[in-house]
């Protein structure tokens, strides 16, 4: 039980620093600190699920 305490405490302060990291790149996004190319390479290399698109011929009817 002392393991899922644990767990719940490391994954709070996991997501509370990931969303002040969010909210510190859009505010310098925001005042112009950073252009938004820059922006999107950010915003990819964070991204860890990457829908890849479909090059099917048979999808486009």
């Amino acid at each position: 039980m002392e393991f899922l305490k644990d767990l719940g405490i490391v994954g709070f302060w996991f997501f509370l620093i990931k969303g002040i990291l969010w909210l510190i790149l859009f505010g310098c996004l925001y005042f112009g600190f950073i252009d938004s190319e820059k922006f999107s390479k950010i915003q990819d290399k964070m991204s860890f699920f990457k829908r890849k698109p479909k090059n099917d011929k048979h999808t486009n009817l």
